[in-house]
Formats: structure tokens, C-alpha cells, sequence
């Protein structure tokens, strides 16, 4: 059922976007590496992207995925799907989503399902506050009764100190079946310029509790967005706020985050 309600948004996020020619549609596609600096020294590899559009007056759509590789100790593939309707207004955007995480290590797949809304709003021409927050369902395939329920919030500020130059801080809260985790993260951005839309992007993220792998730990993140559609010769702050959803489209659990 999950997977079938996680298909459905997605096809019409997909069949909204597509279905009105006069449409304006932008999307993203990016790469990153990330390091856990504790003592697991695990390696993250990341690549991902999103495509939005609006489709009716205010109301527009995004679909979004991503695949991350963590290697330490072993391997996990991390795959995530998502799909978003939202409404954007002249001060904000409100987001209904629901994304899907494949956490497939060796000789099981461990699922995640989260459903929840996310708004952002503009407070000045360089300052967004954003919230976000909904359940979670986590499930093991295969076995029957492997289920556990939870959910998540999280929050964000983000200033830019340029057009093309963003700085945020985030705080997210992520618990299931009597676990949690809590991640703080910091991050900057730069757009190459607004002709040549690619950016280089980076962070740092302190992980409580470890819930996913057993212990507090402290990720470096750096990666390359390339920012295609919309508006011709956009900066960095426009491309944002009237493209991809970002962080109020993706699921709180860690890895989607970098």
C-alpha cells in the first residue's frame, strides 16, 4: 500500500507538470561526496535530482530522488523517491509530500515511508524560515510484522548573504518505534553565476544519538548542484524560491540531506 501511495503522488506530480504546455518547469541534478568523521569513517556518495513545475494558477508539483552509497565496514545502497504538491504564494510556499527510502544492506531491505507538510516563508529578500514535520512507517521486506511507526520535525534558517551566496543552520528530530536521533547541520552554498548555473556547495552535520548506526557522529559534505529551467539568468535566492522545494520536500532521515 505505501509503495502504491508513493506511485500514485508521484504519477501525478509527474501527469500536473507535464500536462500544461505554458507550464514553467526547473529541476536540479546533483553529486556530492560526504565523510563520517567519527570512528566508523564511513564514506557517503551521493547523486540526486528534482523536477518542478506549476500547473494550475498557484499550485505547482515536484517529483525528486536520489541514490547514496555509504562504504565502511560494509556497503549500503540508499535509494529515495518522493513526490510533492504545493501551493506557492508572494511570501512562501506550503508542500504536501510523501518519500520513500530503500536502505538495502546485504541480504535485507530496510524501508522507509514518510507523509507530511513543510511550508517556507519568505520573511525578507535574503532571510526564509522553513518548518516541516509528519509520520513515518518503517518496515524490513520480508518479514511479516517487521513494522514500526514514528515520525518527524525539523527546522531551518537561511540567510543569503549575496544573491548567490546562501548560509543555513537546521535542526531535525527523527524517531521510530521508541528510537530518535536529532541532526544539526550548517551549510553554504555559492552559485557559480547566474548565467552559468552550477553551484559548489557544503557543510557539517552532528548526528545525536546515532540511530541508524549505533553512535553520535560528525559528517563533512561537499557536492555540486546544477540548477536548468525557469527563469533565464536567475540567481541563486530566485532559483530557490521558485524552483525545487528543497529542504521542505525532502524526508528528515540523514543521508537525504546532503
Amino acid at each position: 500500500m505505501k509503495k502504491v501511495l508513493l506511485a500514485s503522488v508521484a504519477t501525478l506530480a509527474l501527469a500536473a507538470i507535464s500536462t500544461t504546455a505554458s507550464a514553467s518547469v526547473s529541476g536540479t541534478l546533483g553529486g556530492s561526496y560526504a565523510n563520517d568523521t567519527s570512528s566508523s569513517g564511513a564514506d557517503i556518495w551521493n547523486i540526486d535530482g528534482s523536477l518542478t513545475g506549476m500547473f494550475s494558477g498557484n499550485w505547482g508539483a515536484e517529483v525528486a530522488g536520489s541514490y547514496h552509497n555509504v562504504s565502511g565496514g560494509g556497503s549500503i545502497d540508499i535509494w529515495n523517491i518522493g513526490g510533492s504538491v504545493f501551493w506557492a504564494g508572494t511570501k512562501g510556499r506550503i508542500a504536501a509530500t510523501v518519500n520513500y527510502d530503500d536502505f538495502s544492506i546485504p541480504g535485507s531491505d530496510l524501508n522507509f515511508t514518510t507523509y507530511g507538510v513543510g511550508g517556507e516563508w519568505w520573511a525578507s529578500p535574503s532571510i526564509t524560515v522553513a518548518a516541516k514535520g509528519g509520520g513515518t512507517n518503517a518496515s524490513i521486506s520480508g518479514c511479516s510484522g517487521c513494522s514500526a511507526n514514528g515520525g518527524y520535525a525539523g527546522a531551518m534558517l537561511k540567510g543569503y548573504i549575496m544573491p548567490n551566496l546562501a548560509l543555513s543552520g537546521s535542526v531535525d528530530y527523527f524517531d521510530i518505534s521508541g528510537g530518535h536521533e536529532t541532526d544539526e547541520t550548517i551549510r553554504a552554498e555559492w552559485l557559480w553565476s547566474n548565467t552559468m548555473p552550477l553551484s559548489i556547495y557544503g557543510g557539517y552535520q552532528h548526528i545525536d544519538s546515532g540511530l541508524f548506526f549505533g553512535a553520535s557522529q560528525d559528517v563533512v559534505f561537499v557536492g555540486l548542484k546544477f540548477y536548468f529551467g525557469g527563469a533565464g539568468g536567475a540567481s541563486l535566492v530566485d532559483r530557490q524560491r521558485n524552483g525545487s522545494l528543497g529542504y521542505i520536500g525532502q524526508p528528515t532521515l540523514f543521508w537525504d540531506q546532503y
